[in-house]
This record gives structure tokens, C-alpha cells and sequence, in this order.
């Protein structure tokens, strides 16, 4: 793509971005890369240890019927087929940022973006790219990084909520940046209410505040979005502080400042260092939650996969 990867960037934007709901336009849509074949042959050669299969229930309050799967005899269009037909979601972990056909895509958003913004400079940067069903959703979470999603194909509804008390609560984000629980989060369907609420289309980009939650769900078509997740010198600090407040909590302590400037900071900065080189130096943690394999994708199958006898 010898065109810059964003449309419309203006004054406006570069104000709001990183500080609240901001939405722009993107060429992505229409770069050879993400065409039925292409795709199919990314999925054909990326590394199956970072290739995420998942399927999930219907009610958007059910974030126990998240469950991960596999394809190991699959082609790349047949598992393209599978999605389409099904009730899938795939992740292609680090897509963007290690697969070199597409990172000359990824490089070149992000040298527009700092180009862009004056100051916007990332500590490091990682791109997924996202392949779901027509019926498929993505439960109320948080992430941990800054996130911009650029939506290729089809079409989806994204809630975003505001990032704090009642739609977050930091024990959670503890919880999340310790590994003892996924990013999903409890979910009150009268929370809508205080949502934004954007209906993406091919083209569409959009970027929030760190942590805020979202949830999306597909409204038509096979889906394919670019995902971005930015580390930040912003978002080290802050995750430092609520992961260094999580491990005193874990020694009897009760910490109240989720603060990430000041000196206090900059102390659970080092904390939080000691705590993850200690752990390591401790041996191997526990499996995530949810990461066995239930399934597996099934062509035959009216949701796109089969369970998985029980052992």
C-alpha cells in the first residue's frame, strides 16, 4: 500500500485520541493482503502456539461459556470456511508485527501515527489480527495494553464503557495483570445504558482510554479486524502500580492509591519488578484459566466445531 493507512486524521482526533472514544478511517479494506486467499494463507503458515480458537455462548452475560479449541487438520480456507459458516473466533497473535507480508502494513500505520501525533511515541507495539463468525461476541473485558482496532470485513457492534468504578474495578485489573483471571469482567446489562455504542464497518478505526471496558458483538458477515496492542511509558506506569498494589494485597496489605505519578509510583515500579523476578525465580505458575482445548473445528458442524470427548 503505497497510500497512508489513515484517511481523515485532523485536529480534532489527535486531541481526543488516547483520551476518550475516537473514531477515524483507515485503507486497510482494501489492500490485497486481506482477501479471502490471502488470509487463508496466513492462517496456513502462522504459528499454531500463537493461534487463538475460541467459541462462546449467546447470552453476553455468560463469560463462563468462553472455551478454547483447535484445527489441527485444517487448511487455511478451510478453516476461513469454518468461521464463516460457524460460531468461531480466531486470534493470529503478533499477525501484523511478525508475518512479513503484513508488517510493512503495520510499520507503515504506526510511522503515520507518530507522524500524526506529535509526542506519541509507543515502547512497543504488537498486532493481532482478528477472523469471527457472523453470530459470533466477544465478552466485557479489559485490556491490559493502549488498543486501537482497525475493522476490515464485515460487520460488528462495539460497546465501550467508561474506565472506572462501577464498569471497573482496579481488584479486577489486579487480578488480570497477575494472571489469576482472564480479561474478562463481570457484566450488568444496564451498563449499556452508559456505552458508547459504534457500529463498524470495513474502513472503520477506533481507539480508548486505557482499561476502559468494551464488549462487541458481529452483526453480518464474516469479521476481520486488525487489533493493536501499545505499550506506553503511560500505560507501564500504570499497570506497575496496580500490579505492585495486587502483590501487596497478596502480603496482608490493603493499597488505596492506584496514583502513577509521584514517588510512591515510582517505589511500586520497582516492587513490581522484584515481585515478577521473584515469581519467575519460584518456578512455573498454573495454567491460565480457560486455556484447554474443548473442541475442534468441524466443517460438518452446524456451529463449526465439535466437542471433545471428556477425558
Amino acid at each position: 500500500m503505497t497510500e497512508p493507512v489513515l484517511i481523515d486524521w485532523n485536529e480534532d482526533k489527535r486531541a481526543e485520541f488516547r483520551r476518550g472514544v475516537m473514531t477515524a478511517r483507515h485503507r486497510l479494506h482494501m489492500a490485497p493482503e486481506f482477501t479471502d486467499l490471502s488470509l487463508a494463507a496466513l492462517l496456513d503458515r502462522h504459528p499454531r502456539e500463537l493461534t487463538d480458537i475460541c467459541t462462546m455462548g449467546d447470552d453476553p452475560a455468560d463469560r463462563e461459556s468462553w472455551r478454547g479449541g483447535s484445527a489441527r487438520n485444517l487448511t487455511g480456507m478451510q478453516l476461513l470456511e469454518a468461521v464463516r459458516e460457524g460460531k468461531l473466533w480466531i486470534n493470529l497473535r503478533e499477525a501484523m508485527n511478525r508475518d512479513p507480508v503484513y508488517k510493512p502494513l503495520f510499520d507503515a500505520l504506526f510511522t503515520q501515527l507518530r507522524r500524526l501525533n506529535p509526542g506519541y511515541r509507543p515502547v512497543s507495539v504488537y498486532g493481532g489480527i482478528l477472523i469471527s463468525s457472523p453470530r459470533a461476541q466477544v465478552f466485557y473485558h479489559a485490556d491490559v495494553s493502549e488498543t486501537l482496532l482497525l475493522h476490515v470485513k464485515g460487520k460488528k457492534r462495539f460497546r465501550i464503557y467508561p474506565p472506572h468504578a462501577p464498569w471497573l474495578n482496579d481488584r479486577s485489573m489486579e487480578n488480570i495483570l497477575h494472571k489469576d483471571q482472564t480479561e474478562d469482567m463481570a457484566f450488568d446489562t444496564a451498563w449499556d445504558a452508559d456505552a458508547a455504542v459504534l457500529d463498524l464497518t470495513p474502513g472503520s478505526f477506533v481507539s480508548w482510554p486505557l482499561h476502559a471496558p468494551h464488549r462487541v458483538e458481529n452483526l453480518d458477515g464474516l469479521n476481520v479486524s486488525v487489533t493493536c496492542e501499545v505499550v506506553t511509558q503511560a500505560s507501564l506506569m500504570k499497570n506497575a502500580v496496580l500490579h505492585a498494589n495486587g502483590a501487596l494485597r497478596r502480603l496482608g496489605f490493603n493499597p488505596r492509591s492506584t496514583d502513577a505519578r509521584g514517588v510512591q509510583a515510582l517505589a511500586k515500579l520497582a516492587f513490581s519488578k522484584a515481585w515478577k523476578t521473584a515469581m519467575k525465580i519460584a518456578g512455573p505458575r498454573k495454567p491460565m484459566p480457560k486455556s484447554e482445548e474443548t473442541f475442534e473445528v468441524d466443517l460438518a458442524a452446524e456451529t463449526g466445531y465439535r466437542d471433545r470427548a471428556a477425558a
